[in-house]
């Protein structure tokens, strides 16, 4: 059965849906790749990165290497954000690597 939230059906909203996406399997390999390539490019010398640039570079390469997977293996876009935030928050050498808006859930 697939446990993986679906780009196409309702929208996964806010900090909450992350939170519960990033401890699936697909959402705790994501969250790794993301830092590895972000990692990558702060070593290339990049001061800072675009996060979505990062999200289309993972869902390529895991197209490559698994073809179309039979659970739909897939990013919600409206996690982006969130997983440079993530990244961010777990690697302190990553802080201000990503450009960010406030989020509507970070209003009040």
């Amino acid at each position: 059965m697939n446990n993986q939230l679906d780009l196409f059906g309702p929208p996964a909203q806010g900090q909450a849906a992350f939170d519960e996406w990033k401890h699936t399997a697909h959402g705790r390999e994501v969250c790794k790749n993301f830092i590895a390539k972000a990692y990558v490019l702060k070593k290339r010398g990049y001061d800072h990165y675009g996060a979505r640039a990062l999200v289309e570079v993972i869902r390529w390469e895991t197209a490559m290497k698994h073809g179309p997977d039979e659970d739909g293996f897939k990013i919600n876009n409206n996690f982006t954000p969130y997983l440079a935030r993530h990244a961010e928050a777990r690697e302190p050498s990553l802080k201000g690597f990503f450009l960010k808006r406030t989020l509507k859930d970070e209003q009040s």
